[in-house]
């Protein structure tokens, strides 16, 4: 009887874990792991704008399906912008960055606050 009772425990235990999906990611993370793999470690496989592209279509994407761009992603792409000298469109994400991210708005107010501080010396010249 208590083999019974043990066998049935056993199989109702494992149907119910089998049920039990994936956790689903709190973010969309589509390529952006990789681009700042690439933009790191091995800067030479891809150029900066490739990069932009791939992660501005993950924004694209995320938006679509309603999901988050991760922490990070917008900060990414400034300083990716900040690599091609489009400093306007890097203020820009910088900003975005600060707005999605409120916990990031120390280290986004100093990098804007630096490129403001450059582009007034670099102005000067």
């Amino acid at each position: 009887m208590k083999k019974i009772i043990l066998v049935l425990g056993a199989i109702c235990t494992m149907t119910l874990v089998g049920c039990v999906s994936a956790p689903k990611s709190l973010y969309s993370w589509g390529e952006y792991p990789q681009q700042t793999y690439l933009m790191l470690s091995l800067p030479e496989k891809t150029s900066p704008q490739e990069q932009i592209g791939k992660l501005e279509k993950d924004i694209e994407k995320a938006k679509a399906k309603n999901a988050a761009v991760p922490p990070g992603l917008y900060a990414h792409l400034g300083l990716l912008n900040l690599n091609i000298n489009n400093g306007p469109r890097a203020v820009q994400y910088f900003e975005l960055e600060r707005q999605t991210y409120p916990e990031s708005a120390v280290l986004m107010d100093r990098l804007l606050k630096k490129m403001t501080a450059q582009s007034t010396v670099g102005g000067a010249k």
